[in-house]
């Protein structure tokens, strides 16, 4: 989607935000917005997630709205 010019969010936890970026290039786009939730999030309560979820919708609201153009200069090769 995000090389078609609609933004894309990729989620993950902090642990995992090096394996995220690197599947990111891998599949070439190295500019893929992630935004990043607090790790874990298997074993929790769904009152515990929902809690890192809404911490976190913020910064995927403006991700999603924000032009592609400007997502590529900010994200590009970041962790």
């Amino acid at each position: 989607m995000e090389n078609r010019g609609v933004p894309t969010v990729m989620v993950c936890t902090d642990e995992f935000s090096q394996l995220g970026r690197n599947e990111a290039e891998s599949l070439g786009i190295p500019y893929l917005p992630i935004a990043l939730v607090p790790h874990p999030l298997g074993g929790q309560k769904s009152d515990q997630i929902l809690e890192k979820a809404e911490k976190s919708i913020d910064q995927v609201v403006a991700i999603a709205t924000s032009p592609v153009p400007d997502l590529v200069e900010r994200f590009r090769g970041k962790v």
